[in-house]
């Protein structure tokens, strides 16, 4: 299921996707003992960054696989993955920091080099790949 749009200029621009079903974080492959109790994957952006839940809390987080350092931002607790799309992924500021380390106002342009921002659409891997690849090449164990 493709959520929120992002951008109404000239046309509307997706920067993420949410899933129908949660997907367990075994998914995540070396990052996923590192996830404290956000067992659900509920989502991505456009550059890789991760939508986690914990059914145990209700809390939301944002895993960003290729920004160094501390890589996750959690957005506390909400009453259904609605109110945190509504409230997070579809305020207005939230692209310059979903789309990391991609500029919003860039995304045009790349999309254009491309043809599609969609990581599940690239010959060599998909997200899960490319997640598990940054992980290892960072020593994630």
């Amino acid at each position: 299921m493709l959520s929120k749009l992002f951008g109404k200029k000239k046309r509307e621009k997706v920067i993420y996707t949410l899933f129908d079903k949660p997907i367990h974080r075994a998914i995540l492959g070396v990052w996923e003992k590192h996830m404290w109790q956000y067992t659900e994957v509920i989502g991505y952006s456009a550059t890789g960054a991760i939508f986690l839940f914990s059914p145990e809390t209700c809390e939301y987080l944002v895993f960003y696989p290729s920004m160094p350092g501390s890589n996750s931002k959690g957005y506390g607790v909400f009453d259904s993955l609605q109110e945190f799309k509504e409230t997070i992924l579809d305020e207005e500021g939230f692209p310059e920091y979903c789309l990391y380390p991609i500029n919003p106002e860039d995304l045009e342009s790349l999309e254009n080099k491309l043809g599609s921002l969609d990581l599940e659409g690239f010959d060599k891997g998909n997200i899960w790949v490319r997640t598990e690849i940054l992980g290892q090449n960072r020593g994630i164990e």
